[in-house]
């Protein structure tokens, strides 16, 4: 399953997640996705737990018991440039409607982590003018605008490359443990996903690293500037091979540079 123009609306006048979640919920509906009841179902979910991903995207959907109200599993998207107030000082520039009878939209969501790791997506959202733009920046091409100033990549002093052994790989309580171990030091500490070409991301938001989308057998490089830049990395492999609190112990060795053939992260970063 993959986002195409059709499957992108503008709505200039939204202003409210209520009026969003409804407008969502036809255009499903129209598209014979769903049944209108299934705008229940997106307003209990949102009532147990806000689809606020971040990064002025929210990704609302139903609850299983709504699932009943789907007809078949698609995805539509609501682009509102004038953003749209999702509560608790949150606003979305980009609503993601998800009708699943099964784990198709999965891929979808995995289509969303170079935005959610970019802090530029909500600026390039309330610019957007087309559908075709939209998709552009889904898939991290975002034009700067006119006077943007473009921060240079930061320089590290040390890195290191981990592999990943969880055998679901890195979601929620694994990557809070990666972060909770990012976070004791001082360091600017950055990640990659090598095996998915993924963006480089801050170490200590846990966001971000649940963005990386990574899984079992993935490779995760970890560059670090600071001080403690050599201990931050030890700290980050000693939390690998604990198993990021999920799996037994089981030491791995690190790859440092000059121990692999690869280009810098600088130059991968401009190909």
């Amino acid at each position: 399953m993959q986002l195409t123009l059709a499957d992108i609306h503008f709505d200039h006048q939204i202003k409210t997640k209520e009026d969003a979640l409804a407008h969502i919920v036809g255009v499903l509906t129209d598209a014979g996705h769903t049944r209108p009841a299934y705008l229940q179902g997106m307003r209990d979910r949102e009532e147990q737990i806000s689809t606020y991903l971040g990064n002025g995207i929210a990704i609302p959907h139903g609850t299983p018991q709504s699932r009943d109200a789907v007809l078949k599993t698609g995805v539509k998207v609501l682009a509102c440039p004038q953003g749209v107030d999702w509560g608790e000082a949150q606003t979305a520039y980009l609503i993601v409607g998800i009708a699943a009878q099964d784990n198709e939209h999965l891929v979808i969501l995995r289509q969303l982590t170079h935005a959610l790791g970019d802090d530029r997506v909500p600026e390039a959202l309330s610019r957007a003018e087309n559908a075709q733009a939209v998709l552009n920046i889904l898939a991290g091409e975002i034009t700067p605008a006119e006077g943007d100033f473009v921060e240079p990549p930061p320089v590290f002093d040390e890195d290191a490359t981990f592999t990943l052994r969880n055998p679901h790989g890195l979601h929620a309580r694994p990557s809070a443990v990666l972060v909770k171990a990012v976070k004791q030091w001082q360091s600017q500490i950055r990640v990659e996903n090598l095996d998915t070409q993924s963006p480089i991301v801050d170490a200590k938001n846990l966001m971000r690293v649940v963005s990386l989308g990574a899984k079992q057998g993935h490779r995760l490089h970890f560059m670090a500037s600071g001080d403690d830049a050599h201990q931050a990395l030890r700290a980050i492999g000693s939390a690998f091979d604990a198993g990021l609190g999920e799996i037994a112990a089981q030491p791995q060795q690190s790859v440092q540079p000059g121990e692999k053939d690869r280009r810098s992260w600088l130059s991968r970063l401009f190909s």
